[in-house]
């Protein structure tokens, strides 16, 4: 007997997908993705919303849009940047081994419908009978992700003799380190405040 499907489930069984498809509506928070060397966190939740519909060789599609919100750091002054995220997505999963015969134009032999192409739209393979769809929101954050995220377009970063925040004294000037002109840079290895970390090698 074939189980009932849950939606909210971040694991899907695949042989209980009927040829209607099913709905996928997860809403996880971290402690539930349980991620692991990332470069973001979710404060909250993630959700998935859409559905997960069967197609031939055993291939899935999943149209969904991904919504929450993650937070990474500034890669000028390593503060916490929280993002947004909204995006549409739609992936296609196939049999490992059915991977390689989706790439070609392909038509269905009565309809002369053309079937989906791995060069149309993002493709993975699956192995075994499930789908995770904690690695599908992992994957898909990481690409939604920008390249070098600022908390300011016009950020300053750290100062690079003292390691402190320097936007902090364009809100508050009295907060200003001022340090800045007094050693050239590079004088210690650059961002003076974190030499004692450690691991870090001492200055000669």
């Amino acid at each position: 007997m074939s189980r009932a499907h849950d939606p909210a489930a971040l694991s899907v069984h695949l042989p209980s997908v009927p040829d209607r498809g099913v709905r996928i509506a997860v809403s996880a928070n971290r402690d539930a993705l349980d991620f692991d060397d990332t470069d973001f966190t979710v404060p909250a939740r993630l959700t998935l919303d859409g559905r997960l519909d069967r197609m031939d060789q055993d291939g899935f599609r999943l149209l969904a849009r991904l919504g929450g919100a993650v937070e990474v750091e500034c890669v000028r002054c390593l503060e916490p940047v929280s993002l947004v995220l909204d995006e549409e997505l739609d992936l296609v999963y196939l049999p490992l081994g059915a991977l390689a015969s989706a790439s070609g134009s392909r038509r269905h032999p009565a309809s002369g419908d053309r079937f989906l192409d791995a060069d149309d739209m993002n493709v993975s393979a699956y192995e075994g009978d499930r789908l995770e769809l904690a690695e599908t929101l992992w994957e898909q954050v990481h690409l939604a992700l920008p390249p070098k995220p600022l908390c300011l377009e016009d950020c300053l970063g750290l100062c690079p003799s003292c390691g402190a925040d320097r936007n902090l004294a364009r809100r508050r000037p009295e907060r200003a380190c001022g340090c800045e002109g007094a050693a050239p840079l590079g004088s210690r290895g650059g961002l003076g405040a974190l030499r004692d970390l450690p691991g870090l090698p001492s200055a000669s």
